[in-house]
């Protein structure tokens, strides 16, 4: 009588946990992030909450010929970018450099280039880039597409140590990434890490290791291009290209003005050129 009870008690026990269990995985399993589309879509942001891709369904569209003064870097990157999306030997891809000269925008307009080549581009922010490793299974199924990372401002502080990781990240361990995924990444600094003259202190009997490591990331990117404030030339002539875009007369009237905008922005870049234009436009408009 006592085996019996037992028995059943066990079995109740048993068909409570098997219930429990089932429970959990179906709420798991409602909340994974469904694999996007590649076929419909071209870009992709990477949530690190969830781990998932989630589709853009209306990238930004620019247009490379309308990027002036960058000239020799659009030629080297377009020329990555399509080895890539054809297949042959290609890049990983650091834009470093002054604000607003063109870097991230000049990425950008990679995909439109090349998403009818199968190129598909997934954005990852600077606080999500420890999980980009959870992406790679995800590219390596659609081997048929080729992927960019696109990393914009990264950047590392003098008390981080992320940028130890990102270069396993970068290399991939023991695993390898996968053989269809490039990255490309913008920033403000060079070696993407501070350099200070304490790197060299007395206090390191092999001073030149700490610089070593500092370098060590940047040196994954096998093009680094920097990036530098225009000269008044060509700002004006990028003043030109948008001006010319909008119907706008090009004349000495024109750079006067123009000229004048970037002193009182503090800068003579793209950026600034543009956003000249744009004032131009609404004030006569207006």
């Amino acid at each position: 009588m006592d085996d019996r009870i037992n028995s059943t008690d066990e079995r109740e026990l048993m068909r409570a946990a098997l219930e429990k269990i089932d429970f959990i995985l179906s709420r798991y399993i409602r909340h994974l992030p469904e694999e996007p589309d590649m076929r419909k879509y071209s870009a992709f942001l990477w949530n690190g909450k969830n781990g998932g891709l989630q589709p853009i369904r209306k990238p930004v569209r620019i247009n490379a010929d309308e990027l002036g003064g960058i000239e020799e870097h659009k030629k080297t990157v377009i020329a990555n970018t399509r080895n890539f999306a054809v297949g042959k030997p290609a890049n990983n891809v650091l834009l470093w450099g002054e604000r607003g000269t063109g870097k991230s925008s000049l990425i950008k307009a990679m995909l439109g280039l090349f998403a009818r080549r199968n190129l598909r581009m997934i954005q990852v922010y600077t606080h999500d880039i420890l999980g980009i490793p959870g992406i790679y299974d995800v590219i390596a199924r659609n081997e048929e597409y080729r992927f960019i990372i696109f990393i914009d401002d990264l950047t590392f502080e003098e008390d981080q140590t992320d940028y130890k990781e990102m270069k396993t990240i970068m290399d991939g361990g023991l695993s390898g990434i996968p053989e269809n995924l490039l990255f490309y990444a913008t920033s403000n600094r060079k070696h993407l890490i501070p350099e200070r003259f304490s790197d060299r202190g007395e206090d390191d009997i092999r001073p030149s290791d700490t610089t070593e490591e500092k370098l060590s990331l940047s040196d994954r990117f096998g093009i680094r291009l920097g990036f530098y404030h225009f000269s008044q030339d060509a700002y004006l002539e990028i003043v030109d290209l948008y001006a010319r875009k909008h119907g706008v007369v090009t004349d000495a009237k024109l750079h006067r003005s123009a000229l004048q905008w970037s002193l009182e922005s503090g800068s003579r870049n793209g950026r600034t050129a543009e956003q000249f234009v744009r004032n131009l436009m609404g004030t006569k408009r207006g």
